[in-house]
């Protein structure tokens, strides 16, 4: 859930509504009357209950219902139409994790809470496979969709963004003069502005697995302009079934709830958009989430695992207000070459490996590399484990890569923890360690230290010789600004 502020030098409008979409409304206008906000703002509430009554399928009688009864229906409003066809658009786009066809699939796990029965997980996944195999056929021209037999639609992963982006269009038409517009449904919001140079919005994110609001400091403040965030997480909404909490969000692939699935904070360009994602990010692991999100374009993401694991997406830093928590200047970037090494063995099996950045109290600040996706790798890298990996076991099934043959690779950070916030000044150790099924086992560490200096950067490089399982390491700074630039040193191998 997303915490709200704003200020400005000349006057405001704000306005707070409850039962608007079953949740509450917040509305803040920038450079209009408060005769002129408050007539536009009425008719912006019927336009909000007139694409409700299009789109709920709560309501018996909304036009979504009534396609769904039919299967098959012609003359639908354009609003609908749209609604279906980013439905499509992000199924295909998002490789069917998100879908609005699953209206058959709730109504089951509905029937299921009802009757205190917990569904049968193999039938629901072949009727799941069945629906996302299905077509839906679109036909524009004379505003009809055919759902055949199998598909139910349910748009509630994009509808409320889909209603909010209308809505402060719908403002905005009313209200050309206006100079900043703010909707925020649920949490969910749009942050219009008309110069996106001289004034940005602050946007208080808390965080996402806490079910109420607190007065805790939130994880983030961003700095968005033009720009719609959208959060969706499992911990607030669940069906539950002898005693036990299944999420309401559900898996396109099976039609159940993934366990230990992320909860998503997404920035996007429209609320349609970051709803979506932010839907398809709670369906599936954190490393297939993070990966998508940074091919995205305009698109940002963090994710935050039930354990309180945080990964953001590569560019959400640069949305993190200056003040914010563990913010500050553009870091330098630590490459990283390593290599695996050929090495005679007559049963060869690839080497599980880990490169992680901690603290000088040996604290993970980012994991940057797992290698081996089998549960048992992991105690294989005991020190990684030791300090990592048995306080957060959610990140095997979420950052955890295939092993790789022999050969050379690259990777590197940027200065950022896991949670994508700027690394404060100070010592922090580089780890790589690697071990082999019916070989050795070798961990290699380095010091390096942020240092505020404003002198022109040289570059330092450092070389490990090749160690065991471990290959040759080659490091070096690459530094992004004078102002924040690390200098590296080795530290003896303990």
């Amino acid at each position: 859930m997303a915490i709200h502020s704003f200020a400005y030098a000349d006057s405001s409008f704000i306005q707070h509504y409850e039962n608007v979409l079953g949740t509450s409304m917040d509305i803040h206008i920038q450079g209009a009357t408060t005769e002129h906000a408050e007539a536009a703002i009425q008719s912006t509430l019927s336009e909000i209950e007139r694409l409700e009554n299009i789109l709920s399928t709560w309501r018996n009688n909304s036009q979504i219902s009534q396609l769904n009864q039919s299967h098959k229906l012609a003359g639908l409003p354009p609003e609908l139409l749209e609604v279906i066809q980013l439905c499509e658009k992000w199924h295909s786009l998002s490789n069917k994790t998100f879908s609005c066809r699953l209206g058959k699939v709730k109504q089951i796990w509905q029937q299921a809470a009802e009757q205190q029965i917990v569904p049968d997980r193999v039938a629901l996944r072949y009727q799941a496979r069945d629906i996302q195999r299905a077509e839906v056929k679109i036909s524009p021209e004379h505003k009809q969709v055919d759902l055949g037999d199998k598909i139910v639609l349910d748009p509630s992963g994009i509808a409320k963004g889909f209603i909010i982006d209308k809505a402060v269009a719908h403002l905005h038409n009313l209200l050309p003069a206006a100079s900043a517009i703010k909707i925020d449904i649920g949490g969910d919001a749009f942050y219009w502005q008309q110069n996106q140079h001289e004034q940005v919005w602050k946007v208080a994110i808390a965080d996402p697995l806490h079910t109420i609001d607190t007065t805790e400091q939130p994880l983030f403040t961003l700095n968005l302009s033009s720009m719609a965030v959208a959060a969706s997480g499992h911990s607030s909404r669940y069906v539950e079934i002898q005693r036990r909490k299944f999420s309401h969000i559900l898996s396109a692939q099976d039609g159940w709830p993934q366990d230990n699935a992320p909860a998503a904070t997404v920035i996007a360009p429209d609320a349609a958009t970051a709803d979506a994602i932010a839907t398809a990010l709670s369906t599936q692991s954190l490393s297939t989430g993070i990966d998508w999100v940074n091919q995205l374009e305009d698109v940002e993401a963090l994710l935050v695992l039930p354990n309180g694991l945080k990964v953001a997406s590569n560019g959400w830093h640069q949305y993190v207000a200056t003040d914010s928590k563990g913010s500050s200047p553009a870091p330098a970037v630590l490459e990283i070459e390593y290599q695996i090494p050929v090495l005679e063995a007559v049963n060869y099996h690839k080497p599980y490996l880990a490169i992680w950045i901690s603290d000088s109290k040996n604290n993970s600040v980012r994991n940057l590399l797992l290698l081996g996706e089998s549960s048992r790798w992991a105690k294989e890298n005991s020190r990684w484990w030791r300090r990592v990996g048995r306080k957060n076991e959610n990140l095997l099934d979420g950052l955890a890569r295939p092993t790789r043959r022999p050969g050379h690779y690259q990777v590197s950070w940027d200065g950022l923890n896991d949670a994508g916030q700027i690394a404060s000044p100070g010592s922090y150790y580089l780890n790589i360690e690697a071990a082999r099924e019916g070989g050795g086992h070798d961990y290699q560490r380095v010091t390096f230290s942020y240092n505020q200096q404003t002198n022109d950067p040289q570059l330092e490089s450092k070389q490990l010789q090749a160690k065991g399982e471990m290959g040759a390491v080659h490091l070096q700074i690459q530094p992004q600004s004078t102002a924040f630039l690390p200098t590296v040193s080795l530290l003896n191998n303990p």
